[in-house]
């Protein structure tokens, strides 16, 4: 509603929108709506609430796994607060949990990013619980073993109240000694499968692969896009006007064949190798200009310049004009070798 509908339908500007400060309060939201999740259904991996998306998948559920790590930080500190009243059963279900998620966050093959850090602390969120599971789990032993006195049940009062609840749910009573064995023995793991969804982590991981297969495919085609480039600009310093002009075509339909089958659908790609290509060819376009015209180019000049079929974005403009400054000064050094009479050229 802020940005507008005429903004938010942009897929470009929207990825731009929901950077710095909306991603940071995207995640956070979502932590809390998984641990809140947890607290009432048992399940940490909810579907992504429908105001959280922003309709570009890889943005979608990079945020998603990015608040996923959070709540398990959430869910050890959960952990140590039950610890303290020694409630073992939550404790164990809250590592049984971190110790599926990690499984499942290892079948992604993550690049370097703030996911792949993020993650890298999810190992020390499971070893932590594993310890506190052994430490409680180590109290409740001491006050189970106050059950056998010379085979006799210790009265309630004695015992601390989480032993007092087992010996409640167990059902055991003075002299019960089937049941008091049942108390001291070890309880059965919690079960994790309905509290991770683990079909929504695959599907999320299927898209990431083919998000990373697209990425590296712009990675490779816009290193051809920034050689042509700088050719282009090589070729005008030894005023190859044929060269440069051929250079910069094929620029332009290679650029555009990348928007038009990836970058399009999707904008998030665009920054990176892509965007860096772009600013390569606007430094050599706008080079061409300057040594026809003797002027910088406007945006829109060097947008019809460009025979781009889609807009070039300000950073990209910009980055073009600050690169050509090197190569105006290259030029002013070779005028200054033909002495005075390039004192107006240079």
């Amino acid at each position: 509603e802020i940005a507008g509908e005429a903004l938010w339908s942009n897929l470009e500007v929207r990825a731009r929108l929901c950077e710095g400060c909306v991603s940071h309060f995207q995640e956070g939201f979502l932590t809390c709506l998984q641990l809140w999740s947890f607290l009432e259904d048992g399940v940490i991996t909810p579907p992504m609430a429908a105001v959280c998306k922003t309709g570009i998948s890889n943005l979608d559920d990079e945020r998603y796994l990015l608040s996923l790590v959070d709540a398990l930080r959430e869910l050890e500190r959960f952990a140590v607060g039950r610890g303290r009243a020694l409630d073992l059963h939550p404790i164990r279900l809250s590592l049984s949990i971190a110790q599926c998620v990690e499984q499942a966050l290892m079948q992604f093959d993550f690049r370097n990013s703030d996911l792949r850090r993020r993650f890298d602390s999810v190992k020390y969120v499971v070893r932590r619980l594993e310890n506190v599971v052994y430490e409680v789990d180590l109290a409740q032993q001491r006050h189970r073993a106050m059950l056998l006195v010379d085979g006799v049940v210790t009265p309630p009062q004695k015992i601390a109240p989480a032993a007092v609840r087992d010996m409640a749910e167990l059902g055991i009573v003075d002299g019960d000694e089937e049941a008091v064995q049942r108390a001291i023995s070890p309880e059965t793991e919690a079960p994790k499968d309905a509290a991770v969804d683990l079909a929504l982590l695959n599907g999320m991981k299927e898209r990431y692969d083919l998000f990373d297969a697209m990425r590296e495919q712009v990675i490779k085609r816009s290193r051809d896009v920034a050689k042509n480039a700088k050719n282009a600009v090589y070729a005008l310093q030894r005023n190859d006007q044929k060269k440069a002009d051929a250079m910069l075509a094929t620029c332009a339909q290679e650029a555009g064949a990348i928007y038009r089958e990836i970058i399009c659908e999707r904008p998030t790609l665009r920054s990176g190798g892509f965007s860096a290509a772009l600013e390569e060819m606007s430094e050599a376009l706008a080079y061409q200009i300057f040594l026809k015209e003797r002027k910088l180019p406007s945006r829109s000049e060097l947008q019809r310049a460009s025979g781009l079929s889609f807009a070039l974005t300000v950073q990209e403009y910009l980055g073009g004009l600050m690169d050509l400054t090197g190569e105006v000064g290259r030029l002013a050094v070779r005028h200054a070798g033909r002495g005075r009479e390039a004192v107006q050229d240079v």
